[in-house]
């Protein structure tokens, strides 16, 4: 089985792994199983196109944009990330994505979503997608900034929700080596707290207590995953790439100077990690 690529999310932080993924197309090493949740999920489009600097450039020249990141947004779509807009009319018009490319590609690419019924992971493939990329949109769609997604049968949220870092899938797969791609440093470790009151998420989500459950031991569950990470990256199962320090961009930063600086710090980790990458896809392919 084929080494796999795993991406996190992490809205804006997403950035860093924009430029890990240029740096992986300037040395032309193209995995062929893709893993991605939320921005990750999202940053893995560009990547399996061949679109080098595609996703960098969304960040830096629509950050600002009201379309894509505002409070208008959220007013207009229910959500802060303007996600009609970005697979819509940037990705046909201002800044046009190669579908013929990707779909003609062999990559794989495996995209986590989480079920808000039954509060557990939902997984879809390339061969989900059409050129609307709706389990895209519903894996970056973040509880209480953006709508729940109807996708087929399924009401569906952000990825990161019920399989923060894809690792366990991989795994499960048939991929006993990875490449991991995080967007927080090494010492980070979510507090035990949810990221938002319990008793608000209770109300927002009356009807999907499921989903409520699985938000509530979120914390848990990433911290478990990334150590995964770590005894895999010390058993030699694992390249871990990731930010050098803690991270200056937060999961909605509109600061281009920062994002500059976290696009800079992906891309000089990935083109060390390079030569590393290579000889590991070519030991464990």
């Amino acid at each position: 089985m084929s080494v796999g690529l795993i991406l996190e999310g992490g809205g804006t932080r997403g950035v860093y792994t924009a430029g890990v993924l240029d740096a992986l197309i300037d040395n032309k090493i193209f995995v062929n199983d893709v893993y991605g949740v939320s921005a990750g999920a999202c940053n893995s489009l560009s990547y399996i196109s061949k679109q080098r600097g595609r996703n960098y450039k969304i960040f830096d020249e629509y950050i600002r944009d009201p379309r894509y990141l505002s409070i208008n947004s959220y007013l207009k779509t229910g959500s802060f990330f303007g996600l009609d807009f970005i697979f819509n009319e940037l990705s046909r018009e201002l800044m046009p994505f190669d579908y013929y490319e990707f779909f003609k590609s062999h990559t794989r690419l495996t995209i986590g979503t989480t079920d808000c019924i039954t509060g557990k992971p939902l997984y879809f493939t390339k061969q989900d997608l059409d050129e609307d990329f709706i389990p895209v949109k519903a894996s970056s769609s973040l509880p209480l900034v953006s709508p729940i997604v109807n996708f087929r049968d399924y009401k569906l949220l952000d990825g990161g929700i019920g399989d923060p870092i894809l690792i366990e899938k991989a795994i499960s797969d048939g991929h006993e080596y990875n490449i991991i791609v995080l967007t927080q440093d090494k010492y980070y470790r979510k507090p035990p707290k949810p990221d938002f009151p319990e008793p608000i998420l209770r109300k927002k989500f009356k009807d999907y207590p499921n989903f409520v459950e699985t938000m509530l031991v979120r914390p848990a569950v990433y911290n478990r995953q990334k150590e995964l990470c770590y005894q895999m990256q010390e058993q030699g199962k694992a390249i871990v790439i990731q930010p050098p320090e803690p991270m200056p961009v937060g999961r909605y930063t509109r600061n281009r100077d920062k994002l500059r600086t976290v696009y800079e710090w992906g891309l000089n980790d990935g083109n060390n990690a390079a030569r590393e990458i290579r000889r590991f896809m070519i030991i464990h392919s």
